[in-house]
């Protein structure tokens, strides 16, 4: 008993050391601002887009970013993308401000599907590691979206893989159902080739994965928040959350679409 309530103070506190950050940024106040106005732009896209879900083999853009791993990204992220089953994509390479021999690596893939931008000064991130754990990466990622001519899009990192048929089951599922996001379930390396499945409905922080999601250009329009580290927040998933807030169309498939690699795991044999 003792010890449930130590834990029942501890988690207590936890919660109210969160909401000061948050009441703090500003962190309400802008949620409310955004999610009036990211409704607003979402029924006017769909006001103007219609159904345009009648094309069976749209154009998918597939979006990497990547700052130091451009070995892993072409030994893996890169090949799994090159054998799915659907073959109607591109890739949008952004590097953030990648050193020259990065460069030189990523310059070389010879595939006209593959385009490689790099950045000419790098994201300006936190200097805490935690913080910009969170959102590392946003800078490219944001560039990416600028960048992609799809009908979809599908966020890949550099050093995780998709699984074969990842593009072609998240997107059947999206045009039969008339979802404008949808996602799946990934192994999850939680420790060196110790996997564990993550994914579940109703996508929630920490459940949801971001290589594991497919959505409409239409909703390019969100894009990915810097500051979310101030809001306790990572970036990919104060996206999903804006999108969700915002009366985004929302499906779940249960089927493994992806492998998201241990952080620093490198090249496995």
């Amino acid at each position: 008993m003792k010890f449930r309530a130590k834990g029942a103070i501890k988690l207590f506190f936890c919660y109210l050391h969160s909401f000061r950050i948050r009441i703090l940024s500003g962190y309400y106040f802008k949620n409310w601002i955004e999610r009036r106005s990211n409704r607003f732009f979402l029924k006017q896209i769909r006001e103007t887009l219609g159904n345009d879900s009648k094309n069976e083999t749209p154009l998918v853009s597939v979006l990497i970013p990547t700052y130091s791993k451009a070995n892993i990204l072409v030994e893996r992220a890169i090949p799994s993308v090159l054998k799915q089953t659907y073959q109607n994509f591109e890739i949008i390479i952004v590097g953030d401000h990648c050193t020259n021999d990065q460069v030189d690596i990523l310059s070389n893939l010879i595939d006209e599907r593959i385009k490689f931008y790099n950045l000419p000064k790098r994201g300006d991130y936190p200097r805490n590691l935690s913080d910009q754990w969170m959102v590392a990466g946003v800078v490219p990622r944001n560039k990416a979206i600028e960048l992609c001519s799809g009908d979809w899009i599908a966020p890949l990192d550099d050093d995780d893989e998709f699984s074969e048929d990842h593009i072609e089951i998240l997107l059947n599922c999206a045009l039969a159902k008339n979802y404008e996001m949808v996602y799946g379930k990934v192994k999850m390396e939680k420790k060196l080739k110790e996997w564990t499945d993550l994914g579940t409905y109703p996508c929630e922080c920490g459940k949801i994965s971001h290589i594991s999601v497919l959505y409409h250009s239409k909703l390019r329009f969100f894009k990915y928040d810097i500051n979310s580290w101030k809001y306790e927040e990572p970036a990919d998933w104060n996206m999903w959350r804006r999108m969700k807030e915002a009366g985004v169309r929302i499906g779940f498939i249960d089927r493994v679409v992806g492998r998201h690699y241990l952080e620093g795991g490198g090249k496995r044999e």
